[in-house]
């Protein structure tokens, strides 16, 4: 039953991202080549994130997977990580301050 709301979930993604894009045409050759760049741009949020990241709820990383598909949908993904490495920079930098913290309440709780 996860995998079905995840597959879900997957689906709404691409969905926002082809209308981001302004892909209102059915094209499965452009369809395939979004959700593969989707997936691409979701692996480096994640292993920046260090954990699995909700695109639904979390704005900044959704921002950044949109912008990451557009520069992936002109043939410029190398330039993604130039022109964003501010907004990646201060999300790894956030993602592991929150994650220090969860930590420190958890030991905190031990005690």
């Amino acid at each position: 039953m996860a995998d079905i709301t995840k597959e879900k979930a997957e689906n709404i993604l691409l969905k926002d991202i082809l209308n981001e894009l302004d892909i209102t045409f059915k094209d499965r050759a452009t369809k395939k080549k979004i959700r593969d760049l989707m997936h691409q741009g979701r692996g480096r949020l994640e292993q920046l994130k260090g954990a699995e990241i909700d695109f639904a709820t979390e704005m900044t990383a959704r921002t950044l997977l949109f912008a990451f598909c557009r520069y992936g949908r002109s043939n410029a993904v190398e330039q993604f990580e130039h022109d964003f490495s501010c907004q990646l920079t201060s999300f790894a930098l956030e993602s592991a301050v929150k994650s220090i913290q969860e930590s420190g309440e958890s030991d905190a709780e031990k005690v």
